[in-house]
């Protein structure tokens, strides 16, 4: 989608980039390669100068970020998907002022690693500060706002793509659990119908007893929020991509194919 994306050229909205494609201007080098009808040549050589640079800066995130109006950098996942980290935290409360962070969870799209408080916390943070792009469900009103209560010293990543509100777009609600059951994404029977109350209960039980049943179901529920963070982020890109070059809004599932992939995922807890 990076490619198919005029936004980034002056005086392109997403009415105008749409017709750039009904003339058959799909991609950025349509664009270099011929006039199109409805467009001045004064402005389709500007676009073209644009266009040149922009492709000698392709894998420049902050560049192409700083060009791109946050609404839209969704249309980036693809191309730095290998860039992004999938995360999660785990508290024991919801008040910023009040309640600390006891799990931070990454992703990296291979591999899964869970920092605790009283452990490793901190490595993970110092971690989470040199990834440029975060991908999270809810983030940006919750663990975004969490972590930077408690650590202002992190500085907030270049992309910070929120799952929650782009899939309104799509027409699916709700919170994290309830999208997956929409789609068809299951969760290991033992931490089925798990909840961060529930997160909250075992961190207690892992604090006052030293319970390592209870820290490693926190840890394998934390594994699952993250790492189906991929999985959505794949199905959301896919639909707001078809939503985008064709208005329609798609039926949105999990391929069988993804749920054995996703097998292979369970149970990875290492370090990057």
């Amino acid at each position: 989608m990076l490619f198919r994306t005029f936004l980034f050229l002056p005086g392109v909205d997403e009415r105008t980039e749409r017709r750039l494609w009904q003339v058959g201007c799909r991609t950025w080098w349509h664009l270099l390669e011929r006039d199109y009808a409805g467009f001045s040549a004064t402005r389709l050589a500007l676009w073209r100068k644009k266009i040149s640079l922009l492709s000698t800066r392709a894998g420049d995130l902050d560049f192409l970020a700083r060009r791109l109006a946050k609404r839209h950098h969704w249309r980036l996942f693809k191309h730095f998907k290998k860039e992004a980290v999938f995360l999660d935290i785990e508290t024991d409360g919801l008040r910023r002022g009040q309640h600390q962070v006891t799990v931070l969870g990454l992703f990296d799209g291979q591999r899964y690693h869970a920092f605790v408080a009283g452990r490793n916390l901190e490595e993970g943070l110092f971690l989470l500060q040199t990834k440029k792009f975060w991908v999270t469900f809810g983030g940006s009103f919750f663990d975004w706002p969490f972590l930077k209560e408690h650590y202002p010293w992190l500085k907030g990543p270049v992309v910070h793509l929120d799952l929650c509100p782009l899939f309104k777009r799509l027409g699916l609600k709700g919170g994290l659990k309830r999208i997956e059951k929409a789609l068809g994404l299951s969760r290991p029977e033992e931490i089925e119908g798990f909840d961060g109350y529930m997160a909250v209960k075992l961190w207690r039980r892992w604090c006052q007893r030293r319970d390592h049943q209870a820290l490693a179901r926190l840890i394998a529920y934390n594994r699952e929020d993250v790492v189906n963070l991929a999985y959505l982020a794949e199905i959301l890109y896919a639909g707001l991509c078809q939503l985008a070059l064709t208005g329609q809004t798609p039926a949105l599932t999990v391929s069988s194919s993804r749920r054995g992939k996703k097998k292979a995922y369970d149970g990875a807890d290492e370090r990057f």
